[in-house]
């Protein structure tokens, strides 16, 4: 069968505790809560279950006899480059402040991709390694996406997706986890992106017409996602 529609859904939109709020009135960053499954970022909730396995375009089953919020997915495989070709954007880069990186129970100097690998032009001197953000990057038009689940070529793909998984889900949008500093955050943000998959579990990015080399990144870095349900027309 084709896929008929993508259904988007989120975290939790729960309110930012007063704390959260006052944090985010005197940086400018908008990440207002920080919790084991979600985060939310300018009242908009997003993923952290698996996100570290997570890529744009990765797709999987919501786990057998659950309804969390947001859903708890395993993600079985990895996306095609036809699904992402021309319909790929950089959303807004969101600051962590200090008081929030030990939220993420990870290493963030470890996990965080360096901007001088990023930006061109930069160097180590310019970048100010103390400091993450996350970098939004998400798929322009679920339109286009759905036009090319459904081409011929993706046919057996649509099947497994009907056939064999519970509930399937696909990534439309990761939040990338970055070092550097607020200066040299919006890079890209006029250009064009490319993003292509070089092996498993590794997406490269590159641009045209910005001020971006080409990097790679994988689930390692990405911090939380968003997904929509795939929704098929009735035979």
């Amino acid at each position: 069968g084709e896929l008929s529609s993508l259904l988007q859904s989120h975290a939790p939109r729960s309110q930012p505790s007063k704390q959260a709020l006052s944090s985010k009135v005197a940086s400018g960053g908008a990440i207002t809560e920080i919790q084991e499954n979600y985060i939310v970022v300018n009242g908009r909730g997003f993923s952290r279950y698996g996100a570290q396995t997570a890529l744009l375009g990765s797709y999987g089953s919501e786990q057998h006899l659950t309804a969390w919020i947001p859903p708890h997915l395993s993600f079985t495989k990895q996306p095609e480059d036809a699904w992402l070709a021309d319909n790929t954007i950089f959303g807004p880069a969101v600051w962590i402040e200090t008081s929030q990186e030990s939220r993420f129970d990870v290493d963030l100097s470890i996990t965080a991709i360096p901007a001088v690998e990023i930006v061109a032009g930069l160097d180590l001197n310019s970048s100010d390694s103390r400091k993450f953000y996350l970098k939004n990057i998400r798929l322009a038009s679920m339109f286009k996406l759905v036009q090319a689940l459904n081409t011929p070529e993706f046919e057996a793909n649509r099947t497994y997706m009907q056939e064999q998984m519970d509930r399937p889900r696909i990534v439309t949008a990761v939040w990338i986890l970055i070092e550097g500093d607020e200066a040299h955050s919006s890079f890209c943000s006029g250009g064009s992106l490319a993003l292509k998959v070089l092996k498993k579990d590794v997406m490269s990015v590159s641009g045209h017409d910005c001020d971006m080399k080409t990097w790679s990144f994988s689930p390692d870095s990405v911090m939380a996602y968003e997904s929509a349900k795939i929704k098929f027309n009735k035979d």
